[in-house]
């Protein structure tokens, strides 16, 4: 009988202890790390321009590539990334072109709520427009045209007056010549890369 009430609390013992670690294990859901410089796929929903977007005006990017790793998928395809405008600069005449600078702040898996984020755009040469050397050619272009007419005149001076009216009128035009707008058109794709690592719960997927 004493064998058998030994016996009795060795098992309720032993059940409260698996029960408590059962417990235990099931407060600390495990999670994944996806790292700082973890580069990201999206395609943007709408436009943002640099002659009409404004600085904090928001903005959203899906996410075009599922994140995988080790074999598991931590992102899928469709989760919704927000951004925000930190600058922005309209084009200008004389060639000035506009200028956005962005930052994505927050994602949001599907079925699930919105999570910080921190991210920035991988490269930004498609963005940042460059000069066409239109001007450069307007000029030249000018001086040419007012060389030519300035000998018609027949005199040596008469063509280095023209080609001086000529420079002139053309750095006229190239001045007034507007420069080209900043922008992430709708369903253009790009890269992403981390800032800082995020960490998702497994029970989200």
């Amino acid at each position: 009988m004493k064998q058998t009430i030994r016996w009795t609390k060795i098992f309720t013992v032993l059940s409260i202890y698996f029960f408590s670690s059962f417990i235990a294990a099931k407060a600390q859901p495990s999670i994944y790390t996806i790292p700082m410089g973890t580069k990201i796929r999206v395609k943007m929903d709408n436009e943002i321009n640099s002659q009409v977007s404004s600085a904090n005006d928001t903005f959203t990017a899906t996410v075009s590539n599922a994140l995988v790793i080790r074999n598991v998928e931590l992102i899928p395809v469709g989760t919704v990334i927000e951004g925000r405008i930190l600058e922005v600069k309209p084009a200008t005449t004389g060639k000035i072109n506009g200028f956005l600078d962005v930052k994505f702040e927050s994602f949001q898996l599907p079925k699930d709520f919105k999570r910080p984020l921190e991210a920035s755009l991988v490269n930004r040469n498609w963005l940042d427009n460059k000069s066409s050397g239109w001007t450069a050619i307007s000029i030249f272009g000018g001086t040419a045209i007012g060389g030519v007419l300035g000998a018609i005149t027949g005199s040596g001076k008469g063509a280095a007056i023209g080609a001086g009216i000529g420079a002139g009128a053309g750095t006229a035009v190239a001045m007034l010549k507007k420069g080209k707008e900043a922008r992430i058109k709708a369903n253009q794709e790009f890269e992403i890369r981390l800032d800082k690592e995020i960490t998702i719960p497994a029970k989200d997927f």
